[in-house]
Order: C-alpha cells, then structure tokens, then sequence
C-alpha cells in the first residue's frame, strides 16, 4: 500500500484520477447519446421518403 500513498500529493492525485475518470465517463455516456439520437434522426429522414 506504500506505492499507493503519494506522501502529501495524495489529495491531488486521487482528484485528478478521479477527475479524468468522472470527464472520459461523462464523454462515453454523451457520445452514445448523440450516436442514437443520430440514428433514429436518419431512421425518420430516409423513411419519410418512401
């Protein structure tokens, strides 16, 4: 557990792992949002044709 203490930068290291986790988590999730909401926006558009 020595390896995982960062002596007093601990506070600041585990924010910043958090952090980048909380950032790429809340750009997965927003990306995936925007693909489906592309999808059935294209659904719509090329079914009204026919």
């Amino acid at each position: 557990m020595e390896l995982l203490s960062f002596d007093k930068y601990a506070y600041y290291i585990w924010f910043s792992y958090f952090l980048t986790f909380a950032i790429i988590a809340i750009l997965f999730i927003r990306t995936r949002f925007i693909h489906k909401n592309v999808i059935t926006q294209l659904r719509v558009k090329y079914s009204r044709g026919k």
